[in-house]
């Protein structure tokens, strides 16, 4: 019985560390081949030589602390541009909310070289 306590509480500690990430998108332009999220840059401008490929958001709902739940949200955001083919995330909104979280939204953009 001790063991299923242990196991309990360790399963309920890690959803906290952790926390638990959604998003979406809505395609506005033309998709290219899915890009890392790694190779996702964060702008807060249009770049000159960009094109919209869609509206992202990603939305946190765990997390220690605001800034873990913020760097989730937009982690999930910036898979959510890659998965469209964009190599940027123009981040237009970004929202704390006690008890639910954090969410980021922005435009999904291919910037050309």
């Amino acid at each position: 019985m001790k063991t299923i306590i242990t196991a309990s509480l360790a399963v309920v500690a890690l959803g906290l560390l952790t926390g638990c990430a959604t998003g979406s998108h809505k395609v506005t332009g033309i998709i290219g081949p899915p890009v890392s999220p790694d190779r996702v840059m964060i702008y807060d401008t249009m770049p000159s030589n960009a094109r919209i490929i869609g509206n992202v958001s990603g939305h946190s709902f765990g997390g220690l602390t605001y800034a873990n739940a913020h760097n989730l949200a937009l982690a999930k955001a910036k898979r959510e541009a890659g998965a469209l083919g964009a190599n940027g995330l123009i981040v237009a909104n970004v929202a704390d909310i006690a008890l639910d979280g954090a969410r980021v939204r922005g435009d999904a953009v291919l910037v050309s070289p």
